[in-house]
């Protein structure tokens, strides 16, 4: 084979690649955003501007996170960490409901973006509780 019948084959092996890439990346923030959460909580709670009612959210959030015990047990498959995603995407969004966004931002060790898009999803995991209790997270 010369290299003219090659380069149509690395190029769209290249074009393959760079949407590889971008997914690759997007795995790592995901399945960093637990550890990330829970070094942001750490820092909220030690930060002055954060009302007392966010602190005994993070507080209480970090407890469950922390707990052997969960409303669905970890070894349920697919389930088992679902409560505790859930759980910190209803304290993520009450504590952005509660806390200036440029605190939290300033305070979240990933890519700021990855906050940003979490901010823009959490008002659907709100709507999926009942309407009283949507209103007080």
């Amino acid at each position: 084979m010369s290299a003219r019948e090659l380069r149509p084959l690395d190029e769209s092996a290249a074009a393959h690649e760079r949407p590889a890439s971008a997914a690759r990346d997007t795995l790592k923030e995901i399945a960093l955003f637990l550890p990330n959460f829970v070094i942001l909580l750490k820092r909220l709670l030690s930060d002055p501007r954060v009302p007392r009612r966010s602190k005994l959210i993070l507080g209480g959030t970090v407890m469950y996170l922390v707990s052997p015990i969960d409303v669905v047990p970890d070894f349920v498959p697919g389930l088992g960490q679902l409560d505790d995603i859930v759980v910190a995407l209803l304290a993520l969004h009450s504590i952005l409901n509660r806390v200036d966004a440029e605190v939290v931002v300033e305070h979240w060790p990933g890519n700021e973006n990855v906050i940003r898009m979490v901010r823009a999803g959490l008002s659907a995991v709100a709507q999926l509780l009942p309407g009283k209790w949507e209103s007080r997270v």
